[in-house]
C-alpha cells in the first residue's frame, strides 16, 4: 500500500439552522506513521462492512463536480490540496440544505497500490472517554475509533475510467442521522448499480447446479470452498473473480466452474460482488422463536439431521456433546423429582 497523497479538513455546524462552517487545512499531510495506521484501520473497517453499496457516480447528476475534479488531477492540471479543498467547498453546499447540528472530519486519500489508483473519502467522528489526569481526577478526551466508521466512499480510477463500467465506486452511508447520511450521499453523488441480495441468490443458483452435478461429498466440499472465498472477498472488499475462484476450484481443471457459470448464467459478469448475509445463510439453517433456537450446517441436512414438511418434524442425531450432557443431567434430575 502506498499513499500517495492525503490531507484532513474539519466541517461542522454548531447549533440548528447555523451556517455551515469549513476549516481546511493548507497543505497535504505527509504519509508516515500515525496517518498510515489510521487509512489501514478505517480501510479495514470500510472494506469489512456489510452496508457497503456498490455502484457509480449518478450520471444524471450533472452539477456533481467530483468527477471532473478527479479528472483535472488526473491530468495533473489541478494540485491534490486544490481538490480537496474544492471537495469540501461542494460538501459544505449540500449540508447548506440540512439543518441539524454537526462535526467531523474529513479525511482524503488517494492511494495507488499495485499499478491501480483509488481515491477516499472518510467522515470521521470523535467518541468521549474518560481517564484520569496527573492530578488524580476524572477528565474527558476525545479520540478517533476507526471501528465506527460510518460514512465513507471509495472510488477505483482504473474501472472509472473504463467505459460502460458501473461498478467502480462503494460506499459507505449508515443509518441513524438522517441529516448526515442525506447530506453525505447528496455530496458523493453516489448511485447504487448493484442489488448484492438478487445478484448473490443468482450467483448461488449456479452454484447449487454446478454442486448437483458432482458426486455428494466432492460437491460439499465444493460448495463450502466457493462461499468461503466468497466471504474472504467480501471481507477485503474485493469483488470475487470468478475465473480466480475457478482456478483455486480445480487446478487441473482451472477454467471448469468458470465456464459452467458462463454457460448457465451468459449475463453473470468475471467480477461480482456478493451479500454476506446470504452467502452465510447458504451453508447455515437458522431459526428461532420465543421458546427455540437452532442452527446447523447445511452439510448435515439430510443425514444427521433429517426433516419432514409434512410433518413439521426436525429430527437430529448424533447431537453435540454439550448438549447431550445437558439433557441427561435434566431427566435424571426430573425422574428424581418424581420418586
Amino acid at each position: 500500500m502506498t499513499i500517495q497523497h492525503c490531507s484532513i479538513h474539519r466541517i461542522y455546524r454548531t447549533k440548528p439552522g447555523a451556517d455551515v462552517t469549513l476549516q481546511l487545512r493548507p497543505n497535504e499531510i505527509a504519509p508516515e506513521g500515525p496517518v498510515v495506521s489510521l487509512f489501514e484501520q478505517l480501510k479495514l473497517t470500510f472494506a469489512r462492512s456489510t452496508q457497503k453499496q456498490y455502484g457509480l457516480f449518478n450520471p444524471e447528476l450533472g452539477d456533481n463536480p467530483l468527477p471532473a475534479l478527479l479528472q483535472k488531477m488526473q491530468d495533473e492540471s489541478l494540485g491534490f490540496s486544490t481538490l480537496t479543498h474544492q471537495v469540501m467547498e461542494h460538501m459544505k453546499l449540500q449540508f447548506d440544505k440540512t439543518s441539524e447540528p454537526f462535526e467531523a472530519h474529513v479525511f482524503i486519500v488517494m492511494e495507488e497500490l499495485v499499478e491501480q489508483s483509488f481515491f477516499y473519502v472518510y467522515w470521521i467522528n470523535h467518541t468521549d472517554a474518560q481517564f484520569i489526569n496527573s492530578d488524580l481526577e476524572v477528565d474527558t478526551l476525545q479520540f478517533v475509533d476507526p471501528s465506527k466508521l460510518k460514512y465513507g466512499f471509495k472510488v477505483d480510477i482504473e474501472q472509472w475510467k473504463v467505459d460502460g463500467w458501473d461498478q467502480y465506486m462503494s460506499q459507505l452511508v449508515s443509518k441513524g442521522n438522517k441529516d448526515v447520511a442525506d447530506g453525505f450521499g447528496d455530496f458523493s453523488g453516489f448511485i447504487s448499480s448493484v442489488d448484492l441480495k438478487a445478484q448473490t441468490e443468482s450467483f448461488l443458483s449456479v452454484v447449487d447446479e454446478f454442486v448437483d452435478s458432482q458426486e455428494p461429498s466432492i460437491g460439499e466440499r465444493l460448495k463450502s470452498k466457493i462461499v468461503e472465498y466468497c466471504i474472504d472477498q467480501d471481507m477485503a472488499g474485493s469483488p470475487v473473480d470468478l475465473d480466480d475462484l475457478s482456478t483455486q476450484l480445480d487446478e487441473e481443471n482451472p477454467h471448469r466452474f468458470a465456464e459452467f457459470v458462463s454457460e448457465k448464467k451468459p449475463e453473470t459478469k468475471k467480477e461480482i460482488y456478493t451479500d454476506r448475509a446470504s452467502l452465510k445463510k447458504y451453508v447455515r439453517f437458522f431459526g428461532r422463536d420465543k421458546n427455540l433456537s437452532i442452527s446447523f450446517s447445511s452439510e448435515m441436512f439430510g443425514d444427521n439431521i433429517v426433516f419432514d414438511e409434512g410433518s413439521d418434524e426436525l429430527i437430529l442425531k448424533q447431537i453435540p456433546k454439550s448438549l447431550k450432557a445437558q439433557l441427561t443431567r435434566y431427566i435424571k434430575r426430573k425422574q428424581g423429582n418424581s420418586e
